[in-house]
């Protein structure tokens, strides 16, 4: 079953495995997850049509492993990394970072886009586990991916953060021609994992209730920072161009026979307003 899995990510640059969690463990989860959630926003008292194009399409906390034990369980899970291990060729793997995204109730779709351009790292070997932390459907926020469209192996970098991304635009960027969405249905327990190069997208929520993810980002020990873009999964630990991507803010993920401790690396003040706005821990 696993060969096929592997098959699968190779052909398509994604994979969805069905009951991988336990559902009275993802519920669980949930309940963790929203509280933390909650602390991280409670200075955030806008309403949904007060925020920014991008942030109506998912409330974003990063690196909730960091505040808290129990979601540290969930990101550094051994079967979730077992998976994405083996999908990126049995190779070790480090956490880039984890986060909540929280399509509000309401929340405009998701732009479509590939992850690898945001991230500074020179090898294309990452991947991301998405974690449904309850049912996902055409009503609240599906997630839909471009099979395939990680073999153009070409990093475009797709401005979803200042507006709605122009569809014919998109494509052209994107060097996608014609290529048929696949929406995945998913339940609570099972795991998505797509490539860093596999360009997908999010429809609105259109339900009453907030649809709630818990994604975790990995990528193969021993890669190096590719240049100077800032991201602070490498600028918090002085990581420069060149150099191997190895701290305690990315520790190992998997193969581990026990959870990391919490990162002694500090979080300066250069990284104030990320702190007030939720994305990142506080201390």
């Amino acid at each position: 079953m696993i060969e096929d899995l592997k098959n699968k990510f190779d052909e398509d640059g994604y994979v969805v495995v069905r009951d991988l969690l336990k559902a009275s463990d993802v519920e669980f989860y949930r309940e963790v997850v929203k509280d933390a959630i909650r602390e991280r926003k409670q200075f955030d008292e806008r309403e949904l049509k007060d925020k920014s194009v991008y942030e109506q399409s998912f409330v974003q906390c990063q690196n909730l492993w960091e505040d808290n034990e129990t979601i540290r369980e969930l990101s550094f899970n051994q079967e979730i990394g077992e998976i994405a291990a083996y999908l990126l060729g049995n190779k070790p793997i480090r956490i880039w970072h984890d986060q909540a995204l929280v399509k509000e109730a309401g929340g405009r779709e998701t732009d479509p886009h590939h992850d690898q351009p945001y991230w500074p790292i020179k090898e294309n070997n990452t991947i991301t586990a998405w974690i449904p932390l309850c049912k996902v459907d055409e009503i609240n926020g599906q997630l839909g991916f471009y099979p395939g469209s990680h073999k153009v192996d070409e990093r475009r970098f797709i401005d979803i953060f200042s507006g709605k991304v122009d569809e014919e635009d998109f494509l052209k960027q994107a060097k996608i021609e014609f290529s048929p969405i696949n929406y995945q249905n998913m339940d609570i327990g099972d795991v998505s994992f797509h490539h860093g190069l596999t360009f997908h997208r999010a429809k609105p929520n259109l339900s009453k209730v907030d649809r709630i993810v818990h994604t975790v980002i990995f990528f193969a020990d021993g890669c190096t920072r590719g240049n100077d873009q800032f991201h602070f999964s490498v600028d918090r630990s002085g990581i420069k161009v060149g150099e191997e991507i190895k701290s305690d803010v990315t520790p190992l993920a998997y193969p581990i026979d026990k959870l990391p401790d919490r990162p002694k690396t500090t979080i300066s003040d250069e990284f104030l307003a990320y702190k007030m706005l939720g994305l990142l821990p506080k201390d």
